[in-house]
C-alpha cells in the first residue's frame, strides 16, 4: 500500500512538472542473441544509461530456459541485441515498447510492423549510412573513382542506396546481386578486373567468417582495396574499416530507450550516430596507396557530418 502511494505521488509530481517523467522507474528487459563480449559491452552501456534515470533492468541470453520465458511479459520496454533476439521477440508481438539493436537495417525491415506500430517498435542499426560510407571513400581515396558492391537478395536495398550515394559523389559504381555464395568469387574476379574499391556490406550470406579470407585475397590479387565494416576486416587485410563500437551503439540505444519511456513513443529507427575508422598501413603500402592516419580520416568524416 505504501509503495503504491509513493508511485502515485511520483506520477502526480511528474504530471505537475515537479519531476521528469524519466524519474518514474520502469522495468526493462534486455534480450541478447548470445553471450559475447560485443553484446556485453553494448549491454553495459545501455544499462548505465537506463539506471541513471532510475529504471530497473534485467538481462537474459538466448536460448531461454523454460523458467525465463515468463520474463518476456510485463516489461515497459524490451531491448533486443542481435538479429536472433529480434526475431524471437518479434514473433511474440509483445504490447510493450520494443527497441532492436546490433542488427542490420535489412534484418529489421523484415520485422516491419503495421504503420501504427512505428512509434512502439524501433531500432538502432549496426550498419553505417550509405552516405557516410561513400563520403569516407571520397575523403580517404580521392584518386579512386570506381567502387564495387556485391550483394545478395538480403542486402539488395542497401546496394541500391550505396550506388545512389556513389553517383551523387560522382563515383562510378558497379553493383552485382548474387543468388548464391558459390557465385561470389567468379563475380569478384569479374568486377575487379578493372581495379576498384570493394565495399563489403553487412550481409552474412556473402561476407562471413568462411569467406572473408578469400574475398580479401581475391581483391588483393586484383590490386583492389577493400573497405570493411568491422575491426576484424582491417586485421584480416582490408585497407579501411568504418564501424561503430558496441558501446557507441549501446549508448545511443540507451538514450532512445530513455526517450521512449519518458514519452511512451520511441524515436524513429536510426543508423549509428558515432563511429570509428580503422586503417591497415601495411596493405596501403603494398597497394601503393597514400593513406592518411585513421584519426585524421575519422576527424574529417565527423566534420563533414557536423559532429562535435
Amino acid at each position: 500500500m505504501l509503495r503504491a502511494r509513493r508511485l502515485l505521488f511520483c506520477l502526480l509530481l511528474a504530471l505537475a512538472g515537479g519531476l521528469p517523467v524519466d524519474a518514474l522507474a520502469a522495468q526493462v528487459l534486455l534480450l541478447l542473441s548470445e553471450e559475447s563480449s560485443a553484446f556485453s559491452e553494448a549491454t553495459e552501456a545501455i544499462v548505465s544509461e537506463l539506471r541513471s534515470a532510475g529504471h530497473r533492468t534485467q538481462s537474459l541470453s538466448l536460448p531461454l530456459r523454460t523458467d525465463e520465458s515468463a520474463a518476456l511479459t510485463g516489461n515497459a520496454l524490451i531491448i533486443t541485441l542481435g538479429t536472433r533476439a529480434a526475431q524471437t521477440v518479434s514473433s511474440l508481438a509483445p504490447r510493450s515498447l520494443v527497441l532492436h539493436t546490433l542488427l542490420p537495417r535489412s534484418a529489421f525491415e523484415k520485422f516491419t510492423t503495421r504503420g501504427d506500430d512505428l512509434r512502439r517498435v524501433s531500432a538502432v542499426f549496426i550498419d553505417q549510412p550509405a552516405s557516410r560510407q561513400i563520403e569516407l571513400l571520397r575523403i580517404a581515396l580521392p584518386d579512386w573513382t570506381r567502387a564495387a558492391f556485391v550483394t545478395s537478395r538480403e542486402s539488395s536495398e542497401l546496394g541500391q542506396r550505396l550506388v545512389a550515394s556513389a553517383r551523387d559523389k560522382r563515383l562510378r559504381p558497379v553493383l552485382e546481386q548474387l543468388n548464391d555464395e558459390s557465385e561470389l568469387y567468379p563475380t569478384l574476379q569479374r568486377v575487379l578486373a578493372d581495379p576498384a574499391v570493394l565495399v563489403a556490406v553487412p550481409d552474412a550470406t556473402l561476407f562471413n567468417n568462411r569467406t572473408i579470407s578469400n574475398i580479401l585475397l581475391t581483391a588483393y590479387h586484383q590490386r583492389s582495396p577493400v573497405v570493411g565494416f568491422s575491426p576484424a576486416y582491417v586485421k584480416a587485410g582490408a585497407l579501411i574499416a568504418l564501424y561503430s563500437t558496441p558501446a557507441q551503439i549501446g549508448q545511443q540505444a540507451g538514450e532512445a530507450a530513455r526517450a521512449g519511456l519518458a514519452s511512451g513513443s520511441l524515436p524513429p529507427p536510426a543508423a549509428p550516430r558515432h563511429f570509428r575508422v580503422g586503417t591497415n598501413r601495411y596493405v596501403a603500402r603494398s597497394l601503393g596507396i597514400n593513406l592518411d592516419d585513421a584519426a585524421v580520416l575519422q576527424e574529417r568524416l565527423e566534420r563533414s557530418e557536423g559532429l562535435p
